[in-house]
């Protein structure tokens, strides 16, 4: 898991240096902005394991989702949405289903907290700060 933590921060902070190209040499960068910005930027994964994906779906699927209004939330609603239409589309299970979501699907955005977006934009600008001395 932590791998996919590394490699999820990996492409938050590319996103985040994209972001941070496009804008102007005397524009200001508001870091909480960024972090905001980058974070609800389409990612090229969903960065959970399919195990983990599979029980959290049956929790969602069964009503017993213990969380109620977050981010996490919707990254379980938008793949369960994801799986029954590739279950619609190709009469399949659920695990066939979900291993495709994880394996092809993009997200639509990086479903990170917002104080570790912060956090990582943070330890971005210092590095970069760093750099240029």
């Amino acid at each position: 898991m932590n791998a996919l933590i590394e490699t999820r921060n990996r492409h938050f902070l590319e996103v985040c240096k994209r972001k941070m190209r496009a804008l102007g040499p005397q524009e200001e960068i508001n870091l909480a902005r960024l972090a905001y910005l980058a974070s609800v930027s389409p990612a090229p994964h969903y960065y959970c394991t399919f195990t983990y994906a599979m029980r959290m779906l049956r929790v969602l699927r069964h009503g017993r989702m213990p969380i109620r209004r977050d981010r996490r939330l919707a990254m379980w609603r938008e793949i369960n949405e994801k799986c029954d239409r590739y279950m619609a589309s190709r009469e399949c299970s659920l695990p066939q289903a979900l291993a495709n979501v994880l394996a092809t699907e993009r997200a639509s955005q990086f479903f990170i907290a917002p104080a570790t977006a912060h956090r990582l934009v943070q330890r971005l600008w210092s590095e970069r700060n760093r750099l240029c001395v």
